[in-house]
């Protein structure tokens, strides 16, 4: 069955597994294969040394019947793989790169698309990228120290990349918005497109959790002990 998969995928074709993610490239999406359908994509990958394409689900479900995909994913390569007794798997995948649908095939087990691969470099387009890529990192180091004062679970970002398409990625993912909002940033190209519009998004969520923070301070300084009443019941 394999040969005959390998046989009938073209070299601009890769399996496809839809999902309620939206991976960007570089970032970890550990797996847990239960499906008969992506136990067979699965094996086919690992026998062929082929990467799938993660997609936003678009309209579905990731269980049963098969869902409809947005166009644009984030290929990803199996980098670590266990098979259990009764013949699920469990993976550890690594974001490649990302990719439009140019045509959608459903006539194997799991969906298989026909992908244009979407570059990183359009030298036309970088003249601001060196200034777009320093205030989307000046913004994203606030961003992160914010949630880590804000939320005792979040975890900071130890290393923030430099370089702007990996800067522009790690923003995307690490971004506590919708997930149709990061589908839109993973479709948004070139790069420096994508980092203006994490700006923008950034300026916004920094806004938002400085405001979050004046409050929470308010409210701890009115519930402080030894304050008195009068005094607590006033925001000013």
């Amino acid at each position: 069955m394999q040969t005959n998969l390998t046989q009938k995928l073209s070299e601009d074709e890769i399996p496809l597994f839809p999902l309620h993610v939206v991976l960007f490239p570089g970032s970890i999406l550990p797996l847990h294969i239960f499906e008969k359908r992506y136990r067979l994509m699965t094996q086919f990958c690992l026998d062929n040394d082929l990467p799938f394409g993660v997609v936003l689900i678009k309209k579905g479900r990731e269980v049963g019947e098969h869902a409809d995909p947005h166009l644009v994913g984030t290929a990803v390569k199996i980098i670590e793989s266990e098979r259990l007794e009764d013949g699920q798997m469990n993976l550890i995948t690594l974001g490649q790169y990302r990719f439009e649908i140019i045509k959608i095939r459903r006539n194997l087990p799991y969906l298989v698309g026909q992908v244009r691969k979407l570059g990183t470099a359009d030298p036309g387009t970088y003249q601001n990228l060196e200034m777009l890529s320093a205030r989307a990192g000046q913004l994203y180091r606030s961003y992160e120290s914010l949630l880590a004062q804000l939320f005792a679970e979040w975890e900071a970002a130890e290393d923030i990349p430099t370089t702007p398409h990996h800067l522009s990625y790690q923003i995307g993912t690490r971004l506590q918005i919708p997930l149709t909002d990061k589908q839109r940033l993973l479709e948004t190209s070139p790069i420096d497109q994508l980092l203006s519009r994490e700006i923008e998004l950034l300026e916004q969520e920094n806004q938002k959790l400085r405001a979050s923070q004046i409050a929470r301070s308010a409210l701890e300084k009115r519930d402080s002990p030894g304050v008195p009443s009068r005094k607590r019941a006033s925001l000013n």
